[in-house]
């Protein structure tokens, strides 16, 4: 990259350099300086010199941004009448400086037996001895410095301000962490060193404040997942409990999952896969114990049956390993075809890939963990802590689940015709609430504040946004829900964000949602918006801090919907993006609907003369260095005060160049020793220009903004974009692309609509294979699309958008289902072999199967019980997902119970009468 950025053409004077290797969510650690009484210059000293150095040594620290206070600048703040007096231009001031500041080395000298390095000292060393430096010589007398300028030490121009709760000017860290690393153990070692230098390295009175910390956000997720996967695993341990009526094989059981997790760990770490949010939330126990549940079952019905087990203890373990190896290719292809329907997120690409791949890779290892205990440390287990003991005792619960389900399912088999026109005409219906049910890419994560954008009218000038900032921060501070109010107005002083005085961002951090006297975050937002509506011609934009970052990254714009308008002519760019405005505004649902401001600027232009100059036998060079230095400053040279380095700066003094008559006035040196003034060389002028120009993909662009509230993604874009479409018209050359995060949505729903059927065809290839029938195969196939019933229903029911969550608890749903259907096709066709009338081993192997088809459902259910119901910081992001899996498990369960025997009867009495 280094190497390609070389062999671009750049004006000179531009140095291109790489940025810090940080991504979007890299800001993890933000601060405040707290120091009564200490000048904001000194402060702002202390953080370059003394914290950033220390903080940013952090191993996956990617970089540290200051902003606020002043930076401590050495000014020469030249006087014009002076100049001209002397017959000087500026630009000799500047090189005096620039002449007078640097040390020499002389090589070394013999003095007897020792050699003595030559060292020419010439460094200045404060205001004194800047203010002798000699410009030049006159008449036999010396020009100084100070004959000429005052010079002081003061701050930089301010290109940013940042605000904390009741104090107007503050001085601000934020820490980025480099990509790929862990923001906890790096911010572990952050705060050692901030406590540290609280303690020992900051003055007297000097602390370190923190104002956000990720690992608030990190460690209140955790809780939620850590506290829903105890509660999933003790509904767990209670069903086993009720149905195998033994605490002891029970707590065989639930030992699966210990182990499957830590295989799962080790391998996901091989593998450098990091866990997340997602991985860990969407962990049921359920499915990973439900192997081990169908073999214990099936070992204690057949030992149950074997009046030989008490006399002969190595005949029970030979029975337990027949049984073992009997069951072993059923569980077997169960889990392989639960793997296989996982294939579709593996093929994600972008965001959604890196947000749903360590789930399907954390989920796959368990599922390979739990097949490998299940076969070989289970059987192991009973045979030795239960020996004879291990039987099937009477269970109330299940015998009248079993008299039930027989007498429901002889209703259902004399029933054929109502009970499948039924099913279909259920899934039907559920199909029809795909019209209703909202899309969006993924639910919002709950990050527990505010990050708000206040876009202010342009032009406008530093104090005036000032004073707008105090008012925005004032009225936020008045609501209880506040806990503190961080303001950032304009840019940090390193030129990593190019915003302008009309940029105001605030941190909101919030109370406990206890304390609110708002229902919803929705709500609260709300209110705000009515409040800070009354400052006039400001935009406002509220979102959270990670989800700010991460929309930016992903269409470039901060906003849930971006509309880009891509041409030439910028005046024609914003007609048209005003007209795409008022559409979306009038669009339900639509909030904080803004273009991008890209005129507006009001601009002092100096248009050169190219003839006058010439008459004087000026370059262009000359006359854009007196511009450059007398009015925006120039730095000079460097003043070293022990290890830190502070810019000795020259400009022309206040008056001299705050009005379009004081420039006309500047001097430009001509080869003859003369001062022209600059009136004579250019055109002075105010003029009103582009702000900014923004490109993509190689051409001009401007952009839409938009969020949302009360109203999904999804269908929000479908009702605006033929709108859009059909109201605006775009010369020729102009197009319209729709981007943010359904974007993301759409491109993953396209590639599950290609991915899902091949994995579907791999799933009835593993049933083929398993059972060696076409017919059985697509016996089991043929259930899959009644799972999505209850799914669907599911999210109608509880108001939750279809998200790719959500469409990633189908997935898993389909493998679930498909998996129920092996367990019972399984031992229907082993009754049938044995000879049984068709009839009669179909009822009685339904009813057989009946305890553990039920029990899989019921801990695939119960184990995400707890995350369907959470409403816990970061329950959000799995909500989808466990509620899908829930309700479509309960359809799923009973027409695998209903349908699947009908079917299979239908089938086999077809091949009896082929036959």
């Amino acid at each position: 990259v280094l190497e390609r950025l070389r062999n671009v053409a750049l004006p000179s004077g531009l140095n291109p350099v790489l940025g810090p290797l940080s991504t979007g969510v890299g800001e993890i650690f933000r601060y405040i300086i707290r120091a009564p009484g200490v000048p904001l210059v000194e402060q702002r000293a202390l953080q370059e010199w003394v914290i950033e150095p220390r903080l940013r040594a952090v191993r996956g620290v990617a970089d540290l941004v200051s902003f606020g206070g002043g930076v401590k600048q050495f000014q020469v703040s030249v006087n014009l009448d002076r100049l001209k007096s002397y017959a000087l231009p500026i630009t000799d001031v500047y090189q005096a400086i620039a002449d007078n500041n640097q040390n020499a080395g002389g090589g070394y000298i013999e003095h007897g037996d020792e050699a003595l390095v030559v060292r020419g000292v010439g460094l200045l060393s404060g205001v004194d001895d800047i203010g002798e430096v000699l410009v030049s010589p006159r008449d036999g007398l010396p020009i100084r410095v100070r004959d000429l300028a005052e010079v002081t030490v003061g701050p930089q121009p301010r290109t940013g301000i940042v605000g904390f709760n009741d104090r107007d000017d503050v001085v601000e860290g934020v820490v980025l962490l480099i990509k790929g690393r862990d923001a906890v153990s790096v911010l572990g070692e952050d705060k050692e060193r901030v406590a540290d230098l609280n303690a020992h390295r900051l003055p007297p009175g000097v602390k370190i404040e923190p104002i956000y910390d990720r690992t608030e956000l990190v460690q209140h997720t955790v809780m939620t997942v850590e506290h829903n996967m105890l509660e999933g695993a003790a509904l767990i341990l209670l069903i086993l409990v009720v149905f195998l009526r033994s605490a002891m094989v029970a707590a065989i059981v639930t030992l699966v999952i210990p182990l499957s997790l830590l295989f799962a760990f080790i391998l996901i770490d091989a593998k450098g896969v990091s866990a997340n949010l997602i991985s860990l939330g969407a962990i049921d126990f359920g499915i990973i114990v439900d192997s081990a549940v169908v073999l214990v079952e099936a070992i204690m019905v057949k030992i149950t049956l074997d009046m030989a087990r008490q006399e002969n203890l190595n005949h029970m373990r030979q029975t337990m390993l027949m049984t073992a190896a009997e069951m072993g290719r059923p569980i077997l292809f169960s889990k392989a075809i639960i793997i296989t329907a996982f294939l579709p997120i593996f093929t994600f690409q972008r965001v959604e890939a890196k947000i749903f791949s360590p789930m399907a890779f954390t989920l796959s290892f368990a599922l390979i963990g739990s097949l490998i205990v299940t076969l070989t440390l289970i059987p192991v287990l009973l045979s030795f802590l239960l020996g004879p003991r291990l039987e099937e005792k009477h269970n109330g619960l299940v015998h009248a689940m079993e008299s039930f389900y027989r007498r429901t399912l002889e209703w259902i088999l004399d029933r054929p015709r109502r009970v499948i026109g039924g099913a279909l005409l259920s899934l039907l219906l559920s199909l029809g609430l795909l019209g209703v049910i909202g899309t969006e890419f993924m639910p919002k994560l709950d990050e527990g504040n505010i990050w708000l954008t206040v876009t202010l009218p342009t032009p406008i000038s530093l104090d005036k946004a000032k004073e707008i900032e105090r008012g925005v921060r004032k009225r936020i501070e008045e609501f209880p829900e506040a806990l503190s109010v961080l303001t950032q107005l304009g840019r940090p002083e390193d030129g990593t964000d190019p915003k302008g005085f009309n940029n105001l961002e605030i941190l909101v951090s919030l109370q406990p949602k206890s304390t609110w006297r708002y229902p919803s975050k929705d709500a609260l937002i709300g209110e705000m918006n009515e409040r800070l509506s009354v400052f006039p011609g400001v935009q406002l934009n509220f979102s959270q801090v990670i989800q700010d970052n991460v929309e930016e990254a992903i269409s470039g714009v901060k906003g849930e919907i971006a509309v880009k308008i891509f041409g030439d002519d910028l005046k024609v760019l914003q007609e048209k993006a005003d007209e795409v405005v008022h559409i979306l505004k009038t669009t339900q649902g639509a909030t904080d609907v803004a273009a991008e401001q890209q005129a507006g600027l009001a601009q002092v232009v100096i248009e050169i003369d190219r003839a006058r100059i010439a008459r004087y036998g000026i370059n262009v060079a000359d006359v854009e260095h007196v511009i450059e230095m007398a009015v925006g400053g120039k730095t000079a040279s460097q003043l070293l005060e022990g290890n830190r380095r502070f810019d000795i700066s020259v400009r022309m003094q206040k008056h001299f160049r705050s009005s379009v008559a004081a420039l006309e006035n500047l001097g430009v040196k001509s080869p003859d020793g003369s001062l022209i003034p600059l009136a004579q060389l250019a055109t002075i002028k105010v003029d009103v220009g582009a702000s900014r120009i923004s490109r993509e993909e190689n051409s001009r662009r401007i952009s839409i903004k938009c969020n949302l509230r009360g109203r999904d993604q999804g269908g929000f874009v479908q009702e605006a974009m033929p709108r859009v479409a059909a109201e605006v018209s775009l010369p020729p050359g102009y197009r319209v692309v729709w981007s943010g995060q359904f974007e993301n949505q759409q491109r993953a729903m396209k590639r599950l609509a290609v991915i899902v059927p091949i994995s579907l065809t791999l799933i009835f290839v593993l049933l083929f294979w398993a059972f060696q029938s076409v017919r059985h195969a697509m016996l089991i196939v043929m259930n899959v699309p009644f799972a999505l019933i209850g799914g669907l229903v599911a999210l109608w029911v509880t108001g939750i958008n279809l998200s790719v969550s959500a469409a990633v608890g189908f997935i898993a749903l389909f493998g679930i289902a498909v998996q129920n259907g092996v367990i019972l096709v399984s031992q229907l066709n082993a009754l049938v072999r044995e000879g049984q009338p068709l009839h009669e081993a179909i009822v009685s192997g339904a009813t057989s199967r009946l305890r553990p088809v039920v029990m899989t459902a019921l801990m695939a259910m119960l184990g995400l019980f707890p995350a369907a119901l959470s409403t816990s910081v970061g329950s959000e992001t799995a909500k989808p997902f466990a509620v899908v899996i829930i309700g479509g498990l309960v359809t799923a369960t009973l027409l695998t119970l209903s349908i699947l025997p009908l079917l299979y009867r239908y089938f086999e009495r077809n091949v009896s009468k082929n036959s």
